[in-house]
């Protein structure tokens, strides 16, 4: 028992050390681009109307990172398939004097953004550095603070 008890607790070590020496070498990497990141893993059609690249890498991260809650409903909801939760969260919030859609709003800032994509609110969960990076937040901030032309 004692044997398997020690086993236990070098495999947890093990893999504790593993993670930590992960986490330590992805800090160390330069900022990846969003073409590069592991959570990347589907075609983001591009937008014309956006002409600065930090814009076009926000919309690429929002929608791979925001959209799923944040996004628009969709026209063909299937059995099980889950509304946009923070649309809707937004849509009785807001009662119609906002825009329940992020990508509609005029009155957001890249602080606003970093605040919540950090600290989270309600139900939406915060952020952490290695799951949405600081260059990623700040091409989320720019192109969701963008002027509208």
């Amino acid at each position: 028992m004692n044997v398997m008890k020690s086993l236990a607790v070098l495999a947890a070590a093990g893999i504790t050390s593993l993670l930590a020496a992960r986490a330590g070498a992805a800090e160390s990497q330069p900022s990846r681009t969003v073409e590069q990141s592991s959570w990347t893993t589907f075609q983001v059609r591009p937008d014309p109307a956006l002409r600065d690249p930090l814009e076009r890498r926000g919309r690429a991260v929002f929608q791979a990172r925001c959209n799923l809650c944040h996004g628009d409903f969709p026209k063909d909801v299937g059995p099980g398939v889950p509304p946009m939760a923070g649309t809707q969260a937004l849509q009785a919030k807001y009662k119609g004097s906002k825009p329940a859609l992020l990508e509609q709003r005029t009155d957001l800032t890249p602080q606003t953004v970093a605040f919540f994509v950090r600290h989270g609110t309600g139900f939406m969960p915060f952020f952490r550095p290695t799951e949405v990076s600081d260059d990623d937040l700040a091409a989320l901030g720019a192109y969701l603070s963008r002027k509208r032309r």
